[in-house]
């Protein structure tokens, strides 16, 4: 921010001079607001540099728009993108393609392709920085098919897909499981002579883990290298989270390790993932002790490690230690979250300390949380466990009043405690409103 003040003390020598600031001085203030993230005063710079008479061009507001997006402004963006042709500026495909962009990234996907078709129809061409975002939202409201027609669309068009936009596609089509269709976006990638990056390697490593083939992504970590490709810390945090979740704790634990050798710094998630695999496989001595490196290493321990261990701990009935760690975390400064009041309500009404457990349930909306559907049907469970079931239904119907509709798990457990009380009745009336809600499954369907 210190040049931006020596820059505004030239400008006003400059005018002081009697001299007469050229566009290019003007826009070179301009960009520097918003490489600073003032945007609002590099508006305000513009609006008082028209009113005396300056003008700016095309790359001005191409800066600009840009910087309004990055911010979140991307209302504001359009309005000056409505706004410039009565100054003589005609809007150009880099100001198109950084809103497109804003408007994606905020799943505004229709709206982002009705930009697309007013630029077309104004005979500005889209190049790959248009179709990039296109390709990203499609992929983030689930529209996959369209992405790889699209992708087909701007090739047809003599428009080369870069690395970004290919990685785009094959990280869409892996966080949906759609890893075949993956893999031929990659071969169609390689043909095209446009050689994958880590990017690219790590989505197609987390597909691989999502669908539980932790042995392919494995083959992939082991063989990105010969593309020039080399594994980082996310690559490494991919597959320690598949071999934890597959419950290969020992060649988790043994990535770990050769991290460390190659002189990667395990970040917070890496520890926090195998903390709580170690944690799931009841290893909890190996989890306090990785907690403690975790910390000796100046790598802050966040509510998602703690979380885990809280969970560890109840699992393994030790829930004194896990109310021990619950105050701990408290003392901490760590807020915890709805997931860690859960893991707490759920270890209390398990270890028999019901009202303890209703106690906290109750302060919840108190404290500005609000329970999730696995939250009330945990304490519907403690409810039914110790036979209070009118509070388990009055519970029930209280969460639809607040919002939250029972799952199938939440009638399974109601359903269950009027059968073991004699309330067929009632468990039919239950049954029938289960099914009318899409949520019964016949065994063999599941």
């Amino acid at each position: 921010m210190g040049r931006m003040t020596l820059a505004f003390s030239v400008l006003a020598k400059i005018f002081r001079m009697d001299y007469q600031p050229n566009t290019v001085t003007l826009t070179t203030i301009l960009k520097g607001l918003c490489l600073c993230g003032n945007v609002e005063k590099a508006v305000r710079f513009h609006d008082r540099v028209l009113a005396h008479g300056f003008h700016f061009n095309q790359v001005t507001y191409g800066i600009l728009i840009n910087g309004l997006c990055k911010t979140g402004h991307t209302s504001a963006a359009i309005q000056v993108l409505r706004k410039i042709p009565r100054y003589g500026i005609v809007p150009d495909v880099f100001m198109y393609s950084a809103i497109i962009d804003s408007l994606c990234k905020d799943t505004l996907v229709s709206q982002a392709f009705h930009l697309f078709s007013e630029m077309l129809s104004k005979g500005i061409s889209p190049d790959v920085t248009t179709y990039s975002p296109l390709i990203f939202g499609l992929c983030l409201v689930g529209q996959y098919k369209e992405a790889v027609d699209l992708l087909s669309h701007m090739m047809l068009k003599n428009i080369t897909p870069n690395v970004y936009t290919y990685s785009t596609l094959i990280d869409g089509l892996c966080k949906e499981g759609k890893i075949k269709d993956a893999k031929n976006v990659l071969a169609v990638m390689t043909k095209h002579g446009v050689k994958p990056n880590v990017v690219t390697y790590n989505s197609l490593m987390d597909g691989y883990c999502l669908v539980n083939q932790v042995n392919k992504a494995k083959y992939v970590f082991d063989t990105m290298a010969e593309s020039r490709a080399f594994p980082n810390v996310r690559s490494y945090n991919i597959m320690i989270n598949g071999f934890c979740k597959s419950k290969m704790i020992d060649d988790a634990l043994n990535l770990f390790e050769e991290m460390r050798r190659k002189n990667l710094v395990p970040d917070t998630v890496t520890y926090s993932t195998l903390i709580d695999g170690l944690g799931k496989s009841r290893r909890i001595s190996c989890a306090l002790e990785l907690l403690e490196k975790m910390q000796d290493r100046g790598q802050p321990a966040d509510i998602v490690t703690y979380s885990s261990l809280l969970d560890a701990l109840f699992n393994i009935k030790q829930h004194d230690k896990a109310l021990m760690l619950f105050n701990q975390i408290k003392e901490c400064g760590i807020d915890p979250d709805i997931y860690t009041y859960t893991i707490l309500i759920d270890g209390l009404c398990k270890s028999g300390r019901l009202q303890n457990a209703k106690e906290i349930f109750q302060d919840l909306s108190i404290k500005g949380y609000r329970p999730d559907v696995r939250t009330y049907t945990i304490m519907i469970n403690g409810l039914c466990k110790e036979g209070l079931l009118d509070e388990a239904l009055a519970l029930m119907s209280e969460m639809e009043d607040h919002g939250c509709s029972p799952n199938a798990v939440t009638y399974e457990t109601i359903i269950r405690a009027l059968l073991e009380k004699g309330e067929n009745d009632q468990a039919l009336k239950h049954l029938r409103e289960m099914i009318s809600r899409g949520l019964w499954k016949r065994q063999e369907e599941k």
